[in-house]
């Protein structure tokens, strides 16, 4: 092999291109790195509101979304939970577990795992070029000749690794998507995933900066067919948090079919109805006012009283809520329609639903099925993942699998 030519040129440095790049290059593989953007990692800094969910202490393919779920399976055994931490450890940048099941950087930091990263992959010799964006891709006498920044280098594989579209800031133009079309590969069509919801009226904005756990239900059809559980963030336009973000893919799925979703806030409970509010009110001077209140923020209920028509002063220990008013409540606390209007996109999206097609990759390799040596990882393939860690665990499984298949080959 000529000394100028690369075992594997990574296209991307992000979670996906930095993982394989520390994998690839401590099996002493000839690796570059090549990141159109001029600092590496961006999206990762951004991950878990900068503290960096970096994965779950359960992690399986029911987790995601994908075309295959059996290649999915074989690429998240690969590389487990216990593989990510021991990886993070081993590079000064542990993990802490927090009550949810999640995994943050221990220090509350995520360039410190940015840092471990980008020490993973040059410690073990592999090159990382910034400001070089790969403007062609193409194949001649059996290997990969790559244009970046002006530059023409040559490699016996390529992975691409350069993200989808979502937070468009950090370098995500839907690039690699562009390269794969150009060997021939069918695109799933990609909608924005584990975003933020508009509300369609101002009915909450006063309530902006507020949280509360929920439980959000989408139903179409007369039929409830999605469901999550979680907190409720509202903002000034419109709702965030786990939930929201949650619910906002099922959402654009459901909006074709006149899909409506619902809030109920006490969704512990598992009986129907509002009753249970009811039992053991205590003084029966307690208006209704103030027995919501202590479930729920103030300004929320006086919100939620109004949409119900309800005079929050009457007191139901003295028999002055009536059946009528009961419905009434039940509906806006069980079952009330969340004004929504669109989702935040692209701008706010944690991930990309869509990509490169799985049914098209060689199994667990993630290999092209129709270019040898041509390989993906990450987001760039048709792949989400719930909100928890799971989306930077896909990143990290499918760089370690694809990287260890290229070094096998690569020795053969």
């Amino acid at each position: 092999m000529e000394n100028n030519t690369f075992d594997l040129i990574i296209v991307g440095a992000g979670a996906a291109g930095l993982m394989a790049a520390a994998e690839a290059s401590h099996f002493k593989l000839k690796v570059l790195v090549l990141e159109g953007q001029k600092e590496p990692g961006l999206k990762i800094l951004m991950c878990g509101g900068g503290r960096c969910n970096a994965t779950n202490v359960k992690v399986t393919e029911k987790d995601y979304h994908a075309g295959c779920e059996h290649t999915l399976r074989h690429v998240l055994k690969n590389f487990s939970t216990q593989d990510v931490l021991r990886f993070f450890e081993q590079w000064q940048a542990p993990l802490a577990l927090q009550e949810d099941g999640c995994y943050f950087s221990a220090d509350g930091s995520a360039r410190t795992v940015l840092k471990a990263l980008m020490a993973a992959a040059q410690s073990g010799g592999a090159q990382i070029r910034l400001g070089a964006k790969v403007s062609s891709l193409a194949v001649q006498d059996g290997k990969f000749n790559v244009v970046a920044g002006g530059q023409v280098e040559q490699s016996r594989s390529v992975l691409i690794t350069t993200g989808g579209l979502s937070y468009p800031l950090t370098g995500s133009d839907g690039s690699g998507y562009k390269l794969a079309e150009r060997f021939g590969h069918r695109l799933v069509p990609s909608r924005p995933a584990l975003t933020p919801l508009m509300a369609s009226s101002e009915m909450f904005t006063s309530l902006s900066g507020i949280v509360v756990n929920v439980g959000l239900n989408l139903w179409v059809g007369g039929k409830k067919v999605h469901t999550v559980k979680g907190p409720l963030l509202f903002t000034h336009h419109g709702f965030s948090g786990p939930a929201a973000l949650e619910m906002s893919r099922a959402w654009v799925d459901g909006r074709a079919k006149k899909g409506e979703v619902k809030i109920d806030f006490f969704p512990q409970e598992k009986l129907p109805g509002a009753d249970f509010l009811f039992q053991g009110t205590g003084p029966r001077e307690k208006s209704l006012k103030n027995l919501l209140t202590a479930w729920l923020p103030e300004r929320l209920v006086v919100i939620l009283l109004g949409a119900a028509g309800v005079d929050g002063l009457k007191r139901p220990g003295m028999s002055e809520v009536s059946k009528n008013d009961r419905h009434a409540i039940e509906r806006v606390l069980r079952a009330f329609p969340l004004p929504i209007k669109d989702t935040m996109g692209y701008a706010k999206a944690e991930i990309t639903s869509g990509g490169v097609d799985l049914k098209e990759l060689k199994g667990a390799s993630l290999e092209s099925r129709l270019q040898e040596g041509l390989y993906f990882a990450g987001e760039v393939i048709d792949v989400d993942g719930r909100i928890g860690g799971f989306n930077l665990h896909w990143a990290w499984a499918s760089a370690v699998s694809a990287a260890r298949v290229i070094a096998k080959k690569v020795k053969s």
